[in-house]
C-alpha cells in the first residue's frame, strides 16, 4: 500500500512538529547535498580541491593588494590569517545565502509536483556550506599552527561560530526566497545588497580603523561579530561573550522568522512559480 502524506494548507507545524518532520525527511537532505555536490563539482579537473583553492587565491591577492601594497592594518596577525579566517566563513555565507534566496525557484518543478517539508532544500544547502567551511576551516588550522598562535580556544568556539553564521544566512535566505519567487525585480537587488553587506563587514579591514560613529554596525552585525571573534581568538584574546550571546539569538531568531514565512509563503508559491 502507498503512503499517503495529508497537508493541512491552514495548520502551521509547532517547532516540534517541524524538527520531526525535518528528521523524518532527513534522507532527502542528504539526497540533495550529495547531489549539488556532485554537480558542482563534475567535469572539473581539481574537482572538491577547489573548495580550498578558491578561498586560498582569494587571500592571496587580498593579502598582496592590502597587505603588502596598502598596508591595512591586520590586528598584529599574520596577513594570510588575517584574510583568511574571514574569507573562509565568507564563502560559506555567501553560498547558502544565495541559494537559499533562489531555492524556490531552483525547485519549482519538484515543488509543483511532489510535497516534501520545503524547509529540507534550505537544510540541505547549510549542510553544502557547513562541510565547505570545514574543509576552509582545517585549512587555517594548519596555517595558524604554522604562524605559532593559538589554535585551542580557536578550534573550540568554532561550532558556535559556524552555527551563528548559517543560522544568519539561512534566516535570511528563507526570509528573501519568496520574494524572489515571486518580485523578479528582487534577484536584482539582492546582489547589491550582498555586495554592500560585502564591505559592511570587516572583511578587507579590522574593526580598529572605522570611524567611533560607525562601530555600533559591527556590533549588531552577526557576521561582523563573527569574523571579530575568529580574529580575537587567534590574537589570544578570549571571545566578547556578551556578543557573541547577542549574535546568537539574533540568527536564530531570523532564522524562525525565514522559516516561518517561508512555510507560509511557501505554499502559494506554486502558482506563482
Amino acid at each position: 500500500m502507498s503512503k499517503v502524506t495529508t497537508v493541512a494548507a491552514g495548520k502551521p507545524l509547532s517547532v516540534i512538529q517541524l524538527l520531526t518532520e525535518l528528521w523524518h525527511y532527513r534522507g532527502l537532505i542528504w539526497a540533495f547535498s550529495a547531489r549539488d555536490l556532485k554537480v558542482k563539482y563534475f567535469q572539473t579537473i581539481f574537482g572538491p580541491l577547489w573548495v580550498v583553492m578558491t578561498p586560498l587565491i582569494t587571500v592571496g591577492v587580498m593579502t598582496f593588494v592590502f597587505g603588502l601594497m596598502i598596508k591595512v592594518p591586520s590586528d598584529d596577525l599574520p596577513y594570510l590569517m588575517f584574510y583568511l579566517v574571514a574569507i573562509v566563513p565568507w564563502y560559506a555565507f555567501i553560498a547558502v545565502l544565495n541559494q537559499t534566496i533562489s531555492s524556490l525557484e531552483a525547485h519549482a518543478g519538484l515543488i509543483s509536483k511532489i510535497y516534501f517539508p520545503r524547509l529540507v532544500i534550505g537544510a540541505s544547502y547549510a549542510l553544502n556550506g557547513t562541510v565547505d567551511f570545514l574543509v576552509g576551516f582545517v585549512v587555517a588550522v594548519i596555517f595558524a599552527l604554522f604562524f605559532s598562535l593559538p589554535v585551542v580556544e580557536f578550534i573550540l568556539v568554532m561550532p558556535l561560530l559556524l552555527f551563528i553564521q548559517m543560522a544568519w544566512a539561512l534566516g535570511l535566505g528563507l526570509l528573501l526566497a519568496p520574494y524572489n519567487a515571486r518580485y523578479r525585480d528582487v534577484k536584482h537587488i539582492i546582489p547589491l545588497v550582498i555586495q554592500l553587506y560585502y564591505f559592511a563587514n570587516p572583511i578587507m579591514y579590522p574593526v580598529s580603523v572605522a570611524p567611533s560613529w560607525a562601530l555600533w554596525l559591527f556590533k549588531v552585525n552577526p557576521f561582523a561579530i563573527v569574523i571579530t571573534t575568529y580574529r580575537s581568538l587567534l590574537n589570544g584574546h578570549g571571545p566578547d561573550w556578551m556578543l557573541v550571546i547577542y549574535a546568537l539569538f539574533v540568527s536564530i531568531a531570523f532564522l524562525a522568522a525565514g522559516a516561518f514565512l517561508f512555510m507560509r509563503k511557501g505554499q502559494d508559491m506554486v502558482d506563482v512559480l
